[in-house]
């Protein structure tokens, strides 16, 4: 191969001098040519530098025994140019000649770092990802349909059949074909067989190959400028102490950071709630408590009911602290897992409290799922967490039982998956193991770090038991760009199972308490018996079971019916239990 036919190569000596031992080899016949070839071609299309020759055992036809090769090759370079072998390498050969055969397995052991080959449609699917996923965030699966034009000017080879590859005339395989590869390393997700985003590990990947394109300066200007956000987020979560970042450099998403009001919430004692509805209070950012980004950190806390034993302490700690996720344990009245946001001790918001932010994710096992439909807890949960005002709720229903789903009934599971999606306005997440979902956990706290900016706390004394959920409405109608929290007492309030509900709600829940009485028996009877005192007077009096059984329930032709009236008899005129 002459120099002029050499392309670019990002390791430009290992190349060389695989190239002359293949040379070498193709001239002797020897049967390692075949090997050195692949060699070549891996090294020619690789991206990225090579940190040292021993990581070269990653790419494909570069096995042990090449790589020592170059290794020996290397410090024999550096000694011909008076360059000192680093500390890490001379530390690496002292272990490695102390214990020959351990250094030997390790190296075989090396699990290989995939990356695809420049241009390639897996190449060109990593960069689409990532571009949607800075778009429109780490939860949104893109159809087929839209992600293939956004990737189709990175790739060679078509993404649909019949096409032609840059200057190879007609395609024998379309570029698509690399979303196998993808979902096969784990670096891709599907959802519903044509949706797909990216994977924890997938978005690491794919910078590394947008980070090629920008070296080749064949990014535009506004890919450029989606990709540069993604960066400026990293940036901020690295903290406002790093060097060469300022305050003034986090725009906030609503304007300047508002400085906030004093006494407007405290964390020993917050200001009174009232139940009267607070949707046509006129509230402006200002009258709002302000964390600007880069002055808090993003901490999970975890329900603990979610910590059975000291196995579910080691895995969560295994998972999530030890990649650098901050975790609390402490009850929670409505989900399983949420977020905080906390003053950083050195910013001005020091002392202000923590304040809950606007995501909450509900676990369930799938055997859990089937029993909360049959025994009514899963309508019952959705209302409170819709109560809670919560808008990015997390649906995760983990593993697969086959069992539970066939006892209740594979229609009815369709039919709940679909609700949660559809009419709740949930994201599903069906991961298949506890670990899986840790994992899940792990990446939505990172990008909650990357999303957020400026976070605006309602103050307590404007939140209503009665009208928050108009309040807030409100609030996101005014300012769309808004983060939005609330106080933990505000939130432990809100999503109380009985804080907020009127002596009537109560009423309806105790008729409803009692088997065969549904929603609508229950709005029937308390229209016709306002109070229990009304209803039991009425049980009490000659013929007041037979009145009660003539009721017709509301909507339809059915009536209550002896059964059921006897039994609401039975329990409200009972003078003991």
């Amino acid at each position: 191969m002459t120099n002029d036919e050499e392309p670019e190569c990002a390791n430009p000596l290992f190349f060389k001098w695989v190239s002359e031992w293949y040379e070498v080899a193709r001239a002797s016949n020897a049967k390692t040519q075949h090997t050195l070839k692949k060699a070549c071609v891996s090294l020619q299309r690789y991206p990225l530098l090579l940190e040292n020759a021993q990581d070269a055992v990653q790419l494909q036809g570069i096995g042990p025994g090449i790589a020592d090769r170059l290794v020996k090759k290397l410090a024999s370079w550096r000694k011909e140019q008076g360059i000192a072998e680093p500390a890490a390498v001379v530390s690496e050969a002292a272990s490695g000649s102390a214990n020959p055969e351990t250094s030997t397995s390790a190296r075989q052991k090396t699990q290989r770092l995939y990356v695809p080959r420049y241009r390639s449609g897996a190449f060109a699917l990593l960069i689409g990802l990532l571009k949607t996923y800075c778009l429109y965030g780490p939860d949104y699966f893109i159809p087929k349909s839209e992600l293939v034009p956004i990737c189709e000017p990175f790739a060679d080879a078509p993404f649909h059949v019949g096409g032609t590859s840059h200057g190879s005339g007609y395609a024998q395989h379309t570029a698509w074909s690399g979303m196998k590869t993808l979902e096969s390393k784990a670096l891709a997700e599907r959802q519903g067989g044509v949706k797909f985003c990216l994977t924890e590990e997938g978005v690491q990947i794919a910078k590394k190959v947008v980070e090629v394109l920008r070296t080749r300066n064949e990014l535009s200007d506004d890919d450029s400028q989606v990709f540069s956000k993604l960066e400026k987020r990293s940036a901020v979560r690295a903290g406002s102490s790093s060097p060469g970042i300022h305050s003034s450099d986090f725009d906030s998403v609503a304007g300047d950071p508002v400085q906030p009001r004093a006494g407007i919430m405290s964390r020993s004692s917050s200001a009174p709630f009232t139940r009267q509805s607070s949707a046509t209070a006129h509230v402006e950012l200002d009258d709002l408590m302000s964390y600007p980004a880069g002055s808090y950190d993003v901490i999970l806390v975890v329900d603990n009911r979610e910590v059975h034993s000291t196995a579910d302490r080691a895995l969560i700690e295994r998972e999530l602290e030890s990649q650098g996720v901050r975790i609390e344990v402490r009850p929670l009245t409505v989900g399983d897992y949420l977020w905080i946001a906390r003053a950083k001790p050195d910013s001005a918001q020091r002392h202000q409290p923590d304040v809950v932010l606007d995501f909450v994710v509900e676990r369930k096992r799938m055997d859990d799922l089937c029993a909360s439909i049959k025994d009514g807890r899963y309508r019952e949960q959705h209302a409170r967490i819709h109560a809670t005002g919560f808008t990015n709720v997390f649906y995760v229903v983990e593993g697969n039982d086959p069992d539970a789903v066939s006892r209740l009934g594979e229609a009815a599971v369709s039919s709940a998956l679909s609700r949660i999606q559809v009419i709740e306005g949930f994201h599903l997440k069906q991961p298949p193991s506890f670990e899986a979902t840790l994992r899940l956990l792990r990446q939505l706290t990172e990008s909650l770090s990357d999303v957020l900016e400026c976070v605006y706390a309602i103050p307590d004394s404007l939140i209503g038991l009665k009208g928050f959920q108009e309040l807030k409405r409100g609030i996101r109608a005014r300012f769309p760009q808004a983060h939005l929290a609330i106080s933990f007492d505000a939130y432990d309030v809100v999503s109380n199972k009985s804080g907020s509900l009127s002596v009537g709600e109560v009423y309806l829940r105790m008729l409803m308490t009692l088997r065969g009485v549904s929603a609508d028996k229950a709005l029937s009877i308390a229209g016709s018996y306002p109070t229990p005192q009304l209803l039991i007077d009425a049980l009490e009096a000659d013929g007041g079971v037979k009145a009660v059984d003539e009721l017709v329930v509301d909507g339809s032709c059915r009536k209550i019916g002896p059964v059921l009236s006897k039994r609401l008899a039975e329990f409200w005129t009972a003078n003991s239990f």
